[in-house]
């Protein structure tokens, strides 16, 4: 198989972004945290490295990833980026059992590239990719996370009693809003409420909003909101990544109290005549967080967190920084 192989000094360039695009139109899953622009934006604010790694064989492209990575001293670091549940990487074909048997998929050259072209690496796979005995079978460490997915056509009668309740007694108090800034407001929302649970936000406020400004206009992303029709006050907003029929809880930010569970009932019946199917929740692997999802009706999901680290040195200095704590 032939490969690209990245200039790690220089912007994607024009011929690679054109394959990329190419194979992401005919792959699946066809999901907006592959598309080129939004790799480009979130690397640009978060301060990483881009490079693209296409895996190609009889001039047809068959495999690819989008690597967002950073310097660490001496080495070079492959990392998800922030606010990315899923990572840029793009199958063009199911693999064929056979072929995963024989070791010969386009997954395998792929992981083989990547293997060669950093020192520690982490890659989030999309739950389509169930099969990870080409990443085990390399030496990788795989390591199972979770989501919760709902479809959109379902209301609060599938929902839990207290949801449900929740939603029925407060909704007539909050109004809906969509577009119109809501995407920045919303911004400000989410970093207040990393503050308020004394977590640190994986980006500053002001590269989050520019992240879901580019977003907004480049028709990846669409924003709504709820305020109290009493004070006027917005209480929660959500910044929604479409592609391919489905939806993603993208950028989420809300005082305490109903306004989320109020915004979530208002909100999926616009996504759904929208023409969006399936809705992820991005994210079950924090009890609290995972029990606020799981009242909405929507069903627990797998995906892989696989790793890579051909370093000892790099890998026991990260063992020691994570027993400290």
């Amino acid at each position: 198989m032939n490969r690209v192989c990245p200039n790690h000094a220089a912007p994607v360039q024009g011929d690679e972004a054109e394959r990329w695009r190419a194979l992401q139109a005919v792959s699946a899953p066809h999901k907006p945290f592959c598309r080129l622009d939004y790799v480009r934006a979130v690397a640009s604010e978060a301060g990483l490295h881009l490079d693209i790694h296409i895996i190609s064989e009889n001039g047809e492209d068959l495999a690819g990833a989008a690597v967002t990575w950073k310097r660490r001293g001496p080495w070079r670091e492959a990392i998800v980026p922030p606010f990315t549940p899923f990572s840029a990487l793009i199958l063009r074909d199911v693999l064929n059992p056979s072929d995963i048997h024989s070791r010969t998929t386009p997954l395998e050259s792929l992981l083989a590239e990547l293997e060669a072209g950093y020192d520690r690496i982490h890659v989030h796979l999309d739950p389509e990719y169930a099969d990870i005995r080409p990443a085990q079978w390399r030496g990788w460490t795989t390591r199972p996370l979770y989501t919760y997915r709902l479809n959109t056509a379902d209301g609060p009668e599938t929902w839990s009693k207290g949801a449900a309740r929740t939603f029925r007694s407060g909704k007539d108090a909050y109004d809906l809003l969509e577009g119109n800034g809501m995407g920045s407001a919303t911004a400000l929302l989410a970093a207040a409420s990393y503050a308020r649970q004394r977590r640190k936000i994986p980006l500053d406020k002001d590269a989050l909003e520019a992240l879901v400004r580019t977003a907004e206009s480049t028709g990846m992303a669409s924003s709504f909101a709820v305020r109290r029709r009493d004070s006027g006050d917005m209480q929660a907003g959500v910044v929604v990544l479409h592609a391919n029929r489905k939806g993603y809880y993208w950028v989420v930010g809300s005082v305490p109290g109903p306004a989320m569970t109020v915004l979530l009932g208002k909100m999926l019946p616009k996504l759904h005549a929208s023409g969006i199917e399936e809705f992820d929740l991005m994210g079950a692997n924090t009890p609290t967080i995972a029990e606020f999802k799981r009242r909405f009706g929507a069903r627990l999901t797998p995906y892989y967190r696989i790793g890579f680290c051909r370093k000892a040195m790099l890998q026991w200095l990260y063992t020691l920084r994570e027993r400290r704590g």
